[in-house]
C-alpha cells in the first residue's frame, strides 16, 4: 500500500487505512458515517449569520490528512522539536503529547491511576473500554453540525479522554501538548472531559507549532460535567502562521457544577472559534475569560452561547483583545434565558483596544430573554484606540510614550489576568502580552 502520508484530500482509501490503525469495534462505521455527511454537506457560507464574518467558501482542502509518529516511551524519545515548543511545563498530574496525527506519549502520576481517574488518547480509549466513551463523543458537538466537524468525525486521530471518578478531586492539572510540524498537513485535535458528580480538575490544552506554509486544525472539544464537579479548562492556541483553527468548544453542566474557562489566541493566520456554556442543572455556573493579541493581517473571529435551561443558574463572560497591524477580529456572542429557567444571572462583556489605525474589531453581543424573572441580563462591548488623554497625562508626569502606552495596554487587560486563577498561566499571559507590546514598538 502506498504511504499515507504521501497522499492528499480526503478520500475513503485513507479513511480506511486511518480506521484499521485508530479506534476500537464499530468505530470505522461512525467514521464511514461522518465520512458521508462531509461529502453532503455544503462549505459554511457567509450567507448564514453564524459564518458571517468568515467566508471559507473558497478554502483549499488539498491537505495530507494522515502523518504518524512514533510512540515514545519516554522523554527522551520525543522529537527535540515538540520538546522545544512545549516549553517549561510545571508540576502535572498527567501530560499528553500528540505529535502531528498521533498520540506520542501519555503519563499520568501513579496516584492520580490509583484515584481511577482516566487520560489517554480517545483511540486508546475507544480500544480498551469503548463503553465510558457510548454517548459522549460528539454527544454534545455532533458529527453534521458543520462541513468541518463532519469531517473532523471521519479523520480524527489521537486526541485526549479524561475521565474523573465522582467526589475525585485531581489536584494538579492534566495537560495535552498539540504539536504539528508537517506542512500541508490537516490535524483533528479532540479532547473529551466527564467529571462525574463532584470530581474536581483542572486541564490545559495548548496548540503549538512553528510557522508553516498552510496547515488546518479542525479542532473539537467537549466538557461533560456532572452535578457538583468543577472544572477550569484553558485553551492556549500558539499556532505559527499559516495555520487556520476552527475549533467547537461545548460544555454540558449538571446541577450545581462549575466551570471556569479561559481561551487564548495569539496564533495562526485565521482562527475561529465557538465557545458554548449549556447550563442544563439549577443552580449551575459557568465563568467564559477570553483574551487575544492579533497582529500583520490575522483574523480571528469569536463566537460564544451562554444558554441557560436550569433555574438559578450564572454564566459571566470576559473576552478583551488588542488589535496592531491590520489585524481583524469578530466577536459575536449570544447569551440565552430559556422559558421556564428562573432567577438567572447572566452577563457578557466584550472590550477591544485598536493600536493601529488600520486594525478593525466587530463586536456584537446578543440577548434571547424567554423567562420574565432573570435576576440579571446584560452585556456590553467596546472598539476603540489608546485613549490619548490617558497618554498625554501620563507624558506629562515624565513616562515615554511608548512606556505610557505598555502600561495601558497591560492596563487593559488587567481585569482578566486577575481572574486567572492558575498562576503559572497566569505569569505566561503577562509575558506573552508584554512580548506583543514589544513587537509594537519594534515595528
Amino acid at each position: 500500500m502506498t504511504d499515507i502520508a504521501t497522499q492528499h484530500g480526503f478520500t475513503r482509501e485513507t479513511l480506511a487505512v486511518i480506521a484499521s490503525r485508530h479506534g476500537g469495534t464499530g468505530d470505522g462505521a461512525n467514521r464511514s458515517r461522518a465520512f458521508g455527511e462531509f461529502e453532503a454537506l455544503p462549505m459554511p457560507s457567509p450567507e448564514t449569520e453564524q459564518w458571517r464574518y468568515t467566508d471559507l467558501r473558497d478554502f483549499d482542502l488539498s491537505f495530507e490528512p494522515y502523518a504518524p509518529r512514533p510512540w515514545a516511551d519516554n522523554l527522551d524519545q520525543v522529537d527535540l522539536g515538540l520538546l522545544e515548543a512545549a516549553g517549561e511545563i510545571g508540576d502535572r498530574a498527567g501530560l499528553a503529547l500528540q505529535h502531528n496525527s498521533s498520540t506520542v506519549l501519555a503519563r499520568t502520576d501513579p496516584d492520580v491511576d490509583r484515584m481511577g481517574v482516566h487520560f489517554e488518547s480517545i483511540d486508546d480509549a475507544l480500544r480498551d473500554h469503548p463503553e465510558l466513551l457510548e454517548g459522549k463523543l460528539h454527544g454534545t458537538i455532533p458529527t453534521a453540525r458543520t462541513r468541518f466537524t463532519a469531517l473532523h468525525g471521519a479523520f480524527r486521530t489521537g486526541g485526549t479522554f479524561v475521565q474523573v471518578p465522582a467526589n475525585v478531586k485531581v489536584e494538579l492539572p492534566l495537560q495535552t501538548v498539540t504539536y504539528v510540524d508537517h506542512d500541508g498537513l490537516a490535524v483533528f485535535p479532540h479532547t473529551l472531559i466527564v467529571l462525574e458528580e463532584g470530581a474536581e480538575l483542572t486541564f490545559i490544552d495548548r496548540y503549538v507549532s512553528p510557522d508553516l506554509g498552510r496547515c488546518l486544525s479542525d479542532a473539537l472539544v467537549e466538557l461533560y460535567l456532572g452535578a457538583g464537579s468543577k472544572l477550569r479548562y484553558v485553551s492556549l492556541q500558539d499556532w505559527g502562521s499559516g495555520v487556520t483553527h476552527l475549533s467547537v468548544q461545548r460544555a454540558v453542566l449538571g446541577r450545581d457544577a462549575e466551570l471556569r474557562s479561559l481561551a487564548v489566541a495569539f496564533g495562526g493566520s485565521l482562527s475561529r472559534t465557538e465557545v458554548e456554556s449549556i447550563l442544563e442543572g439549577d443552580g449551575a455556573s459557568s465563568e467564559m475569560l477570553g483574551v487575544y493579541f492579533p497582529g500583520e493581517d490575522q483574523h480571528f473571529d469569536h463566537r460564544s452561547i451562554q444558554d441557560h435551561l436550569g433555574s438559578m443558574t450564572s454564566s459571566d463572560l470576559l473576552y478583551k483583545g488588542a488589535l496592531k497591524d491590520q489585524a481583524r477580529t469578530i466577536y459575536s456572542g449570544t447569551v440565552i434565558i430559556r422559558q421556564g429557567a428562573h432567577k438567572c444571572d447572566a452577563y457578557q462583556t466584550n472590550r477591544n483596544i485598536l493600536l493601529s489605525e488600520q486594525a478593525r474589531a466587530d463586536s456584537i453581543p446578543n440577548l434571547e430573554i424567554l423567562s420574565n424573572d432573570p435576576v440579571r441580563c446584560g452585556h456590553a462591548a467596546s472598539v476603540g484606540p489608546v485613549d490619548d488623554d490617558v497618554i498625554f497625562y501620563m507624558q506629562s508626569r515624565g513616562i515615554p510614550y511608548e512606556e505610557a502606552e505598555r502600561l495601558v495596554v497591560i492596563g487593559f487587560f488587567q481585569e482578566v489576568l486577575d481572574r486567572v486563577t492558575l498562576l503559572e498561566v497566569r505569569s505566561g499571559l503577562e509575558s506573552a502580552i508584554a512580548a506583543e507590546i514589544e513587537k509594537v514598538h519594534e515595528d
